[in-house]
């Protein structure tokens, strides 16, 4: 039985072989393998092909918007397709080219690692890379990537491009250099309240009526200019400061023009994604040319960089002030809070930040019963910046602040609380590359368990500011 199947089976094997030994059955089976596999070959080559044309696109996409100076919209639109076309030389050289120019350094250095993985010696890659690094402050690592590049063969422009990060990177390291600006602006406007004062001007004591004056108008101008300078003493250590001067003129009234004078000098030191500041500030606030206000005080900050779109500060001050022709209102104060601040990676480049500080002002005067004049208080405050164009820049602030006073104020026999806003919108317009305007208009309200303290202002100014 078993060797009558072995026969059948063989008989089977020879006519299969006769089969296929016939050429023309032969070519109508080719024929068929083919009519079935190059249809798939095909889809599987236009796929391919398309592919390659749809990353063409985004890439000249991109580079028109880089071109026409639109970094970020660039960005947005690579990294929207990074998914796709990460991976790709071209792509990621592109993504990490503008990612430099859009101010997204880390994320740069995350694609351009990549095209050095495929293509080490690919010099352009390698000096974009250093010049990340630079970016970010990490100065050994970009000395070591822009001396690997300055190895290849490339324009004199561009070795000479390189030989001055080189010899910058090595001022930061050993120290020398010395950073400097100055700016002044001017601006004309209205403001509805410049006195800061009540609506009424007589409000009911439990003594009488106490009779004082009651806000008024005018027109205003601004006239301010100030400098600032950072000066390298050693690796990532560097002593900044700034100057500033303001006048405020209210043409109408006289005798509410003020002038302030600011001053900062500080340390500044940098070590990776981390930032920190110690700075001792200054500040004389005069009212018609008379000193009313002095602060001084030392401040604290520690800045971390989270990534290319996310930072956190925290930061805290403690300050004398001190009022000569009102002793009695002296005190010390101290506050401390944080920020975080973050960057969208969108059309218009929106920039974010929240704010929330706490302080404590103690009174520092001998008089009994004075504990009505120092305070607690709290406080948020959030802005945004939107760049809807190369020369427009628009910018809104929205703060609030609360403050509970420490004690009944003898004369109106109560606590004083009061509750503040304040609402900033405006528009820089750069005409040129240092010549600005910025139209503001700013909206301040304080509710207050004292009527003398409640008020609301308006006020409306046109600036022009000039940078050197």
């Amino acid at each position: 039985m078993l060797g009558k199947n072995i026969n059948e089976n063989r008989k089977g094997m020879k006519i299969f072989s006769r089969v296929i030994g016939n050429n023309l059955i032969r070519r109508y089976l080719l024929i068929c393998l083919s009519l079935i596999a190059v249809p798939l070959w095909s889809l599987d080559l236009r796929a391919a092909v398309e592919e390659e044309q749809s990353a063409v696109q985004v890439i000249e996409q991109a580079e028109i918007l880089h071109n026409s100076g639109q970094p970020m919209q660039a960005y947005v639109l690579l990294n929207n397709h990074a998914d796709d076309y990460a991976g790709s030389l071209k792509f990621d050289y592109l993504l990490g080219k503008i990612a430099i120019d859009a101010g997204l350094p880390l994320q740069a250095i995350f694609a351009l690692e990549r095209v050095l993985d495929q293509q080490p010696d690919f010099a352009p890659a390698r000096a974009e890379l250093a010049k990340a690094y630079y970016l970010i402050g990490e100065n050994e690592a970009a000395k070591t990537e822009f001396k690997q590049a300055q190895k290849a063969e490339m324009p004199a422009d561009s070795k000479k491009l390189i030989a001055s990060y080189l010899s910058t990177i090595d001022e930061r390291i050993l120290g020398g250099v010395t950073d400097t600006s100055f700016y002044i602006l001017a601006g004309l406007g209205y403001d509805s309240n410049v006195n800061g004062a009540a609506s009424t001007s007589q409000v009911a004591l439990p003594t009488g009526i106490l009779t004082f004056a009651p806000e008024v108008d005018s027109s205003v101008g601004l006239l301010q200019g100030g400098g600032r300078f950072s000066h390298a003493l050693k690796k990532n250590l560097n002593i900044y400061g700034s100057a500033d001067l303001r006048f405020y003129e209210t043409f109408e009234e006289k005798d509410f023009t003020t002038q302030t004078a600011d001053g900062t000098v500080g340390l500044h030191f940098m070590h990776g994604l981390n930032q920190y500041r110690l700075s001792l500030v200054g500040q004389v606030f005069a009212l018609d040319g008379s000193a009313n206000r002095n602060l001084l005080g030392i401040n604290g900050q520690w800045q971390r960089t989270i990534d290319a779109a996310n930072q956190f500060t925290l930061f805290g001050q403690y300050a004398n002030l001190r009022f000569p022709k009102a002793e009695i209102r002296d005190v010390n104060q101290l506050s401390v809070g944080a920020t975080w601040l973050h960057l969208f990676a969108s059309k218009y480049q929106p920039v974010t930040y929240f704010t929330g500080y706490y302080g404590t002002e103690d009174e520092q005067t001998d008089l009994a019963n004075s504990d009505f004049i120092g305070r607690d208080y709290y406080g948020l405050r959030t802005g945004i910046r939107l760049k809807t164009s190369a020369r427009m820049l628009w910018s809104g602030v929205i703060s609030y602040q609360k403050s509970e006073y420490g004690g009944v104020n003898p004369l109106f026999g109560k606590t004083r609380k009061d509750d503040f806003i304040n609402v900033t919108a405006g528009l820089n317009y750069l005409l040129k590359r240092d010549w600005s305007i910025r139209p503001e208009l700013t909206y301040s309200k304080n509710n207050s368990a004292l009527v003398i303290n409640s008020y609301d202002r308006w006020r409306f100014i046109v600036t022009a500011r000039k940078e050197f």
